[in-house]
């Protein structure tokens, strides 16, 4: 399971790609509203899960409840919050340019993964996240920096897919920790409930409140294609990934998303692919499927002195 689980990782971070298509139908629906109610459709699918990850989910301790917690708000809450906000200013820009937030959450993911979960960084790991997080740069920005037009809506895109990052990188490395101690498929049941009264709770504070008669049939299919991709079923796959994947490893396994926005840019949206962005895609894939490979020294040695 171990040698597999990365594998796990890079198709959920495939199906996040398809977000961005499917969530810009959603754009009449404020931010909060639409976290709501895509996590809404996504716990009908987990029901036959239900009875078995609440007897899980019993079992752990305060602490632990805590850490559920934060998980659910920063990765299923603000953090999708923020991308969703990023996305509705996705006119000002790029599409590509908001693959930013991919760009940045590896930094505070390996930096928490060290502190937190005391993961050690090789040499080897230290020069493929190098080469990784450079080919994502140049393959979000071909032209070699951000394409800044001075428009209002750029800053706040950029600066809330920033916020994304820094969301889900913390919750990425508190997963792993909490996976520690529970199924994947518990913890998947319990962001989801928690991450709906928490949008909720959101939308009034921030004023997003939206008359769910308003969504349209249209709307509602949108909704359980995200259910079925990039939502309840990713998450299921991304767990199940994490679970047996140091959190360093993961982050980077998740640059699949950037490779996979690359061809989704062109081929959906007609945005031009450079030299430059081929180059990078093909050197990030490199790394992503080295990364997938990758066994720390460190326990490998252990292991056969054992």
């Amino acid at each position: 399971m171990k040698k597999i689980a990365p594998f796990y990782i890079m198709l959920a971070a495939f199906l996040w790609s398809l977000d961005g298509i499917l969530r810009r139908e959603l754009y009449t629906i404020p931010p909060a509203t639409l976290v709501m109610l895509e996590h809404l459709v996504g716990l009908v699918l987990f029901i036959p899960l239900f009875p078995k990850a609440w007897r899980n989910i019993k079992q752990l301790n305060r602490k632990e409840l805590g850490i559920m917690f934060a998980v659910s708000i920063l990765g299923g809450a603000m953090g999708t919050i923020f991308y969703t906000a990023a996305l509705a200013e996705i006119h000002y820009i790029k599409y590509t340019v908001v693959v930013l937030l991919q760009q940045t959450q590896p930094l505070f993911a390996i930096i928490l993964a060290c502190i937190i979960l005391k993961e050690s960084l090789n040499k080897r790991y230290i020069l493929l996240a190098i080469l990784g997080l450079i080919s994502a740069y140049f393959l979000s920005f071909p032209s070699y920096k951000p394409n800044i037009t001075g428009k209002p809506g750029e800053f706040w895109a950029a600066l809330l897919a920033l916020g994304a990052a820094v969301c889900w990188g913390a919750s990425t490395v508190l997963g792993k920790l909490l996976l520690q101690k529970m199924d994947y498929f518990s913890l998947a049941v319990a962001r989801f409930c928690i991450v709906v009264p928490c949008a909720y709770i959101l939308s009034l504070c921030l004023g997003q409140s939206f008359s769910i008669a308003e969504v349209t049939s249209s709307q509602w299919l949108y909704l359980i294609g995200i259910a079925f991709s990039a939502g309840a079923v990713a998450m299921l796959l991304y767990y199940k990934g994490l679970k047996n994947t140091p959190a360093k490893v993961s982050t980077l396994v998740e640059l699949t998303y950037p490779v996979s926005a690359l061809f989704i840019g062109y081929y959906f949206l007609q945005e031009r692919m450079t030299i430059v962005q081929t180059i990078s895609g093909l050197a990030l894939l490199i790394v992503i499927f080295s990364l997938a490979s990758f066994q720390d020294p460190e326990k490998t040695e252990k292991k056969t002195h054992d």
